[in-house]
């Protein structure tokens, strides 16, 4: 009870930390998605005015079906396996300019309470910008993951985008997402499936052959792997997609 406690007490003072910092975004949701702490960036991005208008609420209600099926995924990861979601890379657009994406590295962890356990997430910017070419470099093999994560593709094609060779790819994805580039292709090709597999009634087996996995079993094994439960299990658990 006294560790629970004070987990609670330390997710509180973090909030509080972070509550007027304008460039880390902070949130803190319980089990069922439902977010019990934010601090005030993380407000901006939902384009929201106050606080309370997002308390209460679940990603779903505050972000795109296919976005909110992604964060879902993550924390159903994260909550099942206790791993810790660690420089998690996306786009997020700019409130102030809707059409201006920009690259935050998003980290989780999972923090037990006496009231049950909690997702505690931060966003800060990657700085995956144009000035330096070894992260201009980076940038362009992120977005074809993002792009082609349907396609059969490989390391050595995500060097020829980044104009690197593998080594250095692989030693530059390793220093910012402390990831390798083809674990970081199969974590984003699993995250797509679970946003397929939320938000369509697509069969499971339609959703493997659209994410680029060779068959569903393919699918299934990397699938758990990666999300901690098999796509069945996660459907279940989406019953609005059915």
């Amino acid at each position: 009870m006294t560790e629970s406690i004070a987990a609670a007490e330390t997710t509180s003072l973090l909030l509080d930390l972070f509550r007027t910092v304008p460039h880390v975004m902070v949130c803190v949701k319980d089990a069922d998605g439902t977010y019990v702490g934010v601090n005030r960036a993380f407000v901006r991005r939902t384009r929201r005015r106050h606080t309370d208008d997002v308390l209460g609420h679940r990603a779903s209600d505050l972000f795109p079906a296919a976005l909110a099926a992604s964060y879902d995924a993550q924390d159903r990861a994260l909550l099942g396996s206790g791993h810790a979601v660690r420089n998690h890379l996306e786009v997020i657009a700019d409130a102030d300019r809707p059409g201006d994406g920009r690259w935050y590295l998003t980290t989780k962890v999972r923090h037990d309470t006496a009231a049950g356990p909690l997702v505690v997430a931060t966003s800060v910017d990657a700085q995956l910008g144009d000035r330096a070419d070894a992260a201009t470099g980076l940038r362009a093999a992120i977005e074809v993951v993002h792009d082609r994560c349907h396609e059969p593709l490989r390391v050595d094609d995500l060097a020829r985008a980044a104009g690197m060779s593998a080594d250095r790819l692989e030693r530059a994805m390793q220093r910012v997402l402390a990831t390798s580039p083809k674990q970081y292709l199969l974590r984003i090709r699993a995250e797509r499936a679970a946003a397929l597999l939320a938000t369509t009634d697509r069969s499971i087996a339609q959703v493997a052959a659209e994410c680029g996995y060779y068959d569903q079993s393919q699918m299934t094994r990397q699938f758990r792997a990666h999300i901690g439960v098999t796509p069945m299990g996660y459907r279940h658990a989406h019953p609005a997609a059915q």
